[in-house]
């Protein structure tokens, strides 16, 4: 399970600390069991992604299935996460991948 940065300086602001351990909670529980399951996958242009629904929240996620690997993009309210937050949403994926390939290089 791998999250992204930016989920402390920025969505955490947004959500509250409550909603994100309530919201921690559910991740721990189900997608570290069937993130395939669990989720929802996304539509274009998040195609290839899931949602993963925790109260009035959305959590955007990338199952590695390589690695074995979930990857936890952002956290935000379900009213905002997608129209306001597709391109960010896609940004961090980008930003975990490229992490992952650094850590690959000898």
């Amino acid at each position: 399970m791998r999250f992204s940065a930016r989920i402390l300086s920025e969505d955490l602001p947004g959500i509250g600390h409550d909603a994100f351990h309530t919201t921690k909670r559910a991740i721990e529980k189900k997608l570290r069991v069937d993130p395939h399951g669990y989720g929802e996958g996304l539509r274009p242009p998040l195609a290839g992604l899931y949602k993963l629904k925790a109260s009035h929240l959305r959590v955007a996620y990338h199952v590695e299935d390589a690695a074995h690997e979930v990857w936890i993009l952002m956290i935000a309210d379900r009213r905002v996460i997608w129209d306001r937050h597709e391109p960010d949403i896609l940004g961090r994926l980008g930003q975990l991948r490229d992490e992952g390939q650094r850590g690959k290089r000898p």
